[in-house]
């Protein structure tokens, strides 16, 4: 008998992938495990084994590949992670190998790559070769081997396969594929001393043998030291504290009184957090909404439980009687936010309560801390996890409890590539399938979930008051019209905000000013001829940096450094345009050049710690005004703020989507929160020129999120837009403009008769072309009485058809379910 496995690759392909396994491997051949298997002529994935089973027909044997090797002596995946598999593949209508490849860290899918020698005993300067040959042959001469982009990049093409292949076929070269391990545990070098030192006399004796030599002698002083202290001696630290060099370490150990040794280290205890022990007790309110989701989760068939509470109401402290009774029971805990930024208050937070039983887990981590974090997971040596959305698919074993805090958050959405899930929703159905409690928390929850709780689907328990008898703060409405007509306006600051900003610095209170654009300029344009630049990859204008004085997209990353001269006229008449963060902050320090002025964005918080940086000196009252997009508007909490000031509030009304009012709503409600969080009172500014606006009035007049909910969800019902419905996006793309609205309409014409009017499209989105690929889409809105798996089936035949029929099969089509 000869074991079987059914394979998941990171690819994707409909199926999964049968292969055999080798006598020595079948033992380690079970569900769970990593496998390395050739796949198509040469290359080599890392795959997951599915399923095994055992096989004695030869007739199917002989058809088989054999795996190369098994990764793993024990399994990295669950069954639980499986079924969250499958369904997301069911759902999201994706393949499971594309699951596979967004839910495990890179540095745990090892994979082969195309490299490129010269044949031996070659006289290659004999050749008759061509300008690329003779450049491709000449740098093998000083460069045993060459990968295939290091090919493209010195032939300046994007596909050098074709030209390769013929040199490999007339001998010149060979090409095979090599499988480099992404992921390696941290090593340090500690220096310890031998049998021969480490007692008093070997000790006497070591260092009356080097005391000519001072260098030596500093050196062997430090390891005893450190040995009477029981503290270990890290070579590279010690050196350079001692200021000696490697030599000392050599001479030393040839002399057999140290040894180097290489210790595996962990990589996350690099970075700390700022331990806070708070004592919580919690107020009736809290104790009553406590009692509520305990009630909940008791409940024969258990409901998620929406937690509805206002910006300050405590929800944190909630979460954190749930969490420790769910360590009590011996269970782990997924606690998901939407944003890193979110992560340094609520882990400072929630490591007071449990210490080192916290991990952290999101983008910023490199590979190999990911795939560190993966493991103390899989080890259950993290009980509680606090993630962004890819922290779903983490190896929990006794998963007690899944909070996803802030739900309403469009981040817990991914848009590419496939699968395009919401970690919201997957934690639903994990929620569901395994009985695991979960709680969903906001201050302004999504309509769907809002929907959910109306409709009796999910439990709903809400806070009605803030935690420690703060106000709300008082909301002031700016017409910016009327300002500027008065000329009560200093840039984009009204009289208003600039003389509260005022006071708040001589009170010692701390401001934080919202705008929901990076940057320094949103664009430029040339006064002589109206040019204004945009990027060659995608349809949207370059927004101004100034601090590095480019140009930059924000979709593709593409960048121009000529900020001053008008490519088309070539006159130095490039005006800037328009107002982000990085000019609002150079404005606020000229306003106030006494003041310690912060920014919180996208652009200053690329690096790893950044963003724990910048709110770490926020907390320490370092800063007096933080500058901020959206990252300021969530969850964080800061008991000086006392004044929030939305300094453009049109920038989030007036986006062309049916949802642009809710998420308006959301973020100024959020915005207005961080204000006022502690005793004392609380203001906030919201500046624009449409005062009358549905949401303006509504936030000005403390219009609460149920009465706007009601409002607002009738006329998407008369509509049909979600939540009353569930929508889809079929996207199409294709490099070249013609192509894509030609093979669109014939897409088209087997969509319609299937869907009829529910189908909207097709169009160009905003932006109809995005890193060289033109896009249009339909919309389909789908009745909630209709079966995922009846529409699957429809489109999947659909698509089908279109790719049997089509002359050119470049089109690319990309469902996206549930789009936000």
């Amino acid at each position: 008998m000869t074991v079987l496995a059914k394979i998941i690759l990171p690819l994707a392909v409909k199926s999964n992938f049968t292969y055999r396994a080798r006598p020595n491997q079948e033992a380690f051949v079970v569900p769970g495990a990593r496998v390395l298997v050739n796949f198509g002529k040469r290359k080599i994935y890392t795959g997951i084994i599915k399923e095994s089973w055992e096989e004695s027909r030869e007739e199917v044997l002989k058809h088989l590949k054999y795996i190369e090797e098994v990764v793993d002596e024990a399994p990295v995946l669950s069954k639980q992670q499986f079924q969250l598999f499958e369904w997301t593949s069911y759902y999201y209508l994706c393949t499971e190998g594309e699951v596979m490849k967004a839910a495990l860290p890179a540095g745990m899918k090892t994979e082969s790559s195309l490299r490129i020698s010269m044949s031996p005993d070659l006289n290659w300067e004999a050749l008759d070769l061509g300008d690329k040959e003779f450049v491709l042959m000449e740098a093998l001469e000083h460069k045993p081997t060459m990968g295939f982009r290091e090919v493209a990049e010195l032939w300046q093409v994007a596909n050098p396969n074709p030209r390769l292949n013929v040199m490999a076929e007339r001998g010149w070269i060979r090409l095979y594929q090599e499988v480099e391990e992404r992921y390696r545990p941290k090593t340090k070098t500690f220096l310890r001393l031998t049998d021969l030192t480490s007692h008093e006399k070997g000790m006497q004796d070591a260092l009356e043998t080097v005391a000519k030599y001072p260098a030596q002698e500093s050196l062997l002083m430090r390891i005893i030291s450190d040995f009477f202290q029981k503290a270990p001696t890290p070579k590279t630290e010690t050196l350079k504290e001692l200021g000696i060099s490697g030599s000392a370490v050599n001479s030393l150990e040839k002399k057999g009184f140290l040894v180097q040794e290489e210790v595996q280290v962990d990589r996350l205890a690099l970075y700390g957090y700022d331990q806070k022990a708070v004592n919580i007790t919690l107020n009736p309110e809290q104790q009553r909404v406590l009692g509520e989701i305990r009630a909940a989760h008791k409940e024969k068939v258990s409901r998620p439980v929406l937690l509805h509470g206002i910006t300050g109401s405590g929800k944190t402290h909630i979460y954190i009687e749930l969490i420790r009774e769910a360590l009590e029971k011996g269970q782990q805990v997924l606690y998901l936010l939407p944003e890193i930024t979110l992560t340094k208050q609520i882990v400072d937070r929630i490591k007071s309560e449990f210490g080192s039983q916290v991990g952290v887990y999101h983008s910023k981590f490199n590979d190999a801390e990911r795939v560190e974090i993966w493991h103390k997971v899989n080890k259950q040596e993290y009980k509680v996890l606090i993630g962004v959305r890819s922290a779903m698919f983490l190896p929990f074993h006794h998963l007690g409890l899944i909070v996803v805090d802030e739900e309403h958050d469009t981040s817990f959405k991914q848009f590419d590539p496939a699968p395009r899930y919401h970690a919201r929703d997957l934690a639903v159905y994990l929620g569901h399938k395994n009985k695991i409690p979960v709680v969903l928390g906001s201050a302004t929850p999504s309509f769907e979930s809002y929907q959910n709780a109306l409709q009796g689907k999910y439990a709903l328990t809400e806070l009605f008051t803030r935690a420690i008898d703060a106000e709300l703060p008082d909301i002031r409405v700016v017409d910016v019209r009327a300002e500027r007509k008065t000329k009560q306006m200093e840039g984009v600051f009204s009289k208003q905000l600039k003389e509260a900003i005022e006071l708040r610095l001589q009170r010692k209170e701390q401001v934080i000013l919202f705008q929901n654009r990076r940057g320094y300029a949103p664009y430029l344009v040339c006064q002589n001829c109206g040019f204004v630049p945009e990027c060659v990859n995608c349809d949207i204008n370059l927004t101004y940096h100034k601090q590095v004085d480019h140009l930059r997209c924000h979709y593709c990353g593409y960048t121009e450094y000529e900020t001053q001269k008008c490519p088309s006229c070539h006159h130095f008449a490039l005006k800037k345009m328009g107002i982000g963060t990085e000019k609002i902050e150079e404005d606020i320090k000229a306003m106030f050049p006494d003041a310690e002025v912060g920014r919180m964005d996208y652009d200053t918080t690329r690096s790893k710690m950044a963003f724990q940086e910048i709110i770490n000196r926020f907390e320490r009252r370092k800063l007096d005004i933080l500058v901020g997009t959206q990252m300021v508007s969530k969850g964080l909490d800061f008991e000086h703020v006392t004044l929030v000031g939305v300094i453009m509030a049109d920038n989030v009304l007036s986006f062309p989507d049916f949802r642009a009012y809710e998420y308006a709503f959301q973020l100024l409600t959020q915005v207005s929160g961080r204000a006022g969080r502690s005793k004392k009172p609380g203001e906030v500014f919201v500046q624009t020129y449409n005062p009358q606006n549905t949401v303006v009035k509504a936030i000005q007049e403390r219009k609460s999120y149920g009465d706007f909910f009601q409002a607002e969800v009738l006329e998407r019902q008369q509509l049909a837009y979600p939540p009353s419905s569930r929508m889809l996006r079929i996207e199409t793309r294709h490099r070249e403009r013609e192509q894509v609205e030609k093979e669109t309409l014939r897409l088209e014409g087997l969509l319609r008769p299937k869907f009829g009017q529910a189908l909207l499209g097709p169009d160009y989105p905003l932006i109809a072309r995005m890193r060289n690929q033109y896009r249009m889409q339909f919309l389909l809105k789908i009745d909630k009485r209709m079966a995922a798996a009846q529409l699957r089936q429809q489109l999947q035949e659909i698509i089908e058809q279109y790719y049997r029929k089509a002359p050119h099969k470049s089109l690319r089509i990309v469902l996206d379910v549930d789009p936000v």
